[in-house]
């Protein structure tokens, strides 16, 4: 997904990919399989075979212990801020793990079209001799708008060849 904001200093674009459910929901799903797991399992316990809810709680953990990893891995952000000099280029989850900044006049936007024909091409900003990918999680039709976004906000367009 690509938010793109104007406030008083610059141009802002934030890119994360695409989430079907939040994390809030995933938990509600999650509180509904353990209420319906559980209530099973508590019926064959009476019913004398009490071994099964070790693994009835063990598998509701697990089950659990998957979709927080998978929440947690599409809550990536890379933030991409222009200002009339400047570019800032900040990626994290929660926080800006990482961050550059660089001159605008001295960065370019290199788009390498992908070798094959619906995969989409991969973007990269260029500062002197350090390349960042940025977007990688970007479905095709998204890295178009970023793309369309950076020249509108003066980032110059170098096209590679493919491989």
């Amino acid at each position: 997904m690509v938010e793109f904001s104007t406030y008083d200093g610059g141009h802002q674009l934030v890119l994360s990919p695409n989430r079907s459910m939040s994390w809030q929901t995933n938990k509600k799903i999650l509180l509904a399989l353990f209420v319906v797991n559980m209530s099973i399992a508590a019926a064959w316990a009476m019913m004398g075979a009490w071994m099964i809810m070790p693994f009835a709680g063990l598998e509701v953990l697990l089950v659990g212990l998957g979709m927080y990893y998978a929440s947690w891995k599409l809550s990536f952000k890379e933030i991409i801020t222009v200002r009339a000099d400047s570019i800032v280029l900040q990626k994290g989850v929660y926080f800006p793990k990482q961050e550059w900044q660089w001159q605008l006049s001295q960065t370019r936007l290199l788009k390498q079209p992908s070798s094959y024909r619906m995969s989409p091409p991969t973007l990269r900003l260029k500062h002197v001799n350090e390349q960042i990918e940025i977007g990688r999680f970007l479905n095709r039709d998204e890295k178009i708008v970023l793309r369309e976004h950076l020249l509108k906000l003066g980032t110059p367009l170098t096209v590679l060849a493919t491989q």
